[in-house]
């Protein structure tokens, strides 16, 4: 990468990391993913746990919206799912405590194609096969980045992270 400052690094390409770029780049952030594996969605994906849970309250009431919802949408958007609660999506009968909750289950290589194709179109940079290594701090405030790849080591300036790595390794660093 000829450019490698950045507004906002997430660190993590599972769900949460997704959420998080998808969402820095459409506020206009310049905006990179680093995931250390070569498939979005984390356990959601590389570790076959494709039940998107429930983002209703079990009694009717939907309880997630914005990106949550966008992302469980575009887990079934092509029909490759289980447990498709068309009350919710296609309202087809009623949302009580007796009838289908609003969760799925999906194809999970499916969805990280989607997943990926959905963040090259709002500009979101990603690279796989990376991860954090090191950080630099100025007086407590993150600087660089240092991420390791195929390519080497590269050092990465910005202005904001978010450490979605589900080990907490970014924070760990700049302790």
């Amino acid at each position: 990468m000829k450019n490698n400052n950045y507004d906002i690094a997430v660190c993590g390409g599972g769900f949460g990391g997704i959420s998080a770029a998808l969402a820095a780049a459409r506020e206009g952030r310049k905006v990179i993913l680093f995931e250390k594996e070569y498939i979005l969605g984390g356990l959601g994906t590389a570790g076959l746990v494709t039940i998107y849970l429930p983002i209703c309250d079990g009694i009717g009431h939907q309880v997630s919206f914005g990106i949550a919802e966008e992302l469980l949408k575009l887990s079934v958007s092509y029909g490759a799912e289980e447990r498709y609660p068309e009350n919710w999506l296609d309202n087809i009968g009623t949302r009580t405590e007796k009838d289908k909750r609003y969760e799925v289950q999906y194809n999970a290589q499916l969805f990280a194609i989607l997943a990926e194709k959905l963040l090259i179109e709002n500009n979101v940079d990603i690279l796989y096969g990376s991860y954090v290594v090191d950080v630099e701090m100025d007086n407590k405030k993150l600087k660089y980045l240092y991420v390791e790849n195929k390519s080497g080591r590269t050092q990465y300036a910005i202005r904001s992270v978010v450490d979605a790595t589900g080990d907490c390794d970014v924070a760990w660093f700049g302790l």
